[in-house]
């Protein structure tokens, strides 16, 4: 999770699986035998065209949606290079984050990180039409 000097978030629009159409941070899934950290920086790097510089962890989850289970690590830091279009073919963008129309799991991930101030029920009645749970471990 980073900003940048207008307070802007970089968001990608998900392509495909549990959140598809939803604007959310760059992410993806761990490769066999990779780190997180070494996933963070791929997964940016294929996703948006930037370098991760030195990031700090800030919280994981246990997500749950449908058949989906993951096991997210929410990181912050800072990112050098040019933005682009995914590898993939995801939209991305620096954007500010409207607390009123954005995803559920991006405003509990951006409250977590200190960036808005919203309570755990707002969220989870948020989250809870969508069939998501998504817990801090």
């Amino acid at each position: 999770m980073t900003r940048d000097d207008r307070g802007r978030v970089l968001l990608v629009r998900q392509r495909g699986g549990p959140f598809k159409g939803a604007w959310l941070l760059p992410g993806g899934g761990l490769e066999p035998g990779e780190s997180f950290d070494a996933a963070l920086r791929r997964e940016v790097r294929e996703e948006t065209g930037l370098d991760v510089l030195p990031s700090h962890q800030i919280a994981r989850y246990d997500v749950r949606v449908a058949d989906f289970h993951g096991d997210v690590m929410l990181c912050g830091g800072s990112v050098s290079g040019s933005l682009r279009m995914g590898d993939d073919g995801e939209p991305v963008e620096w954007a500010h984050v409207d607390e009123g129309t954005a995803h559920p799991v991006l405003l509990r991930e951006l409250r977590d990180a200190g960036l808005i101030e919203m309570p755990d029920d707002r969220i989870e009645a948020l989250a809870a039409p969508l069939g998501i749970v998504m817990r801090r471990v």
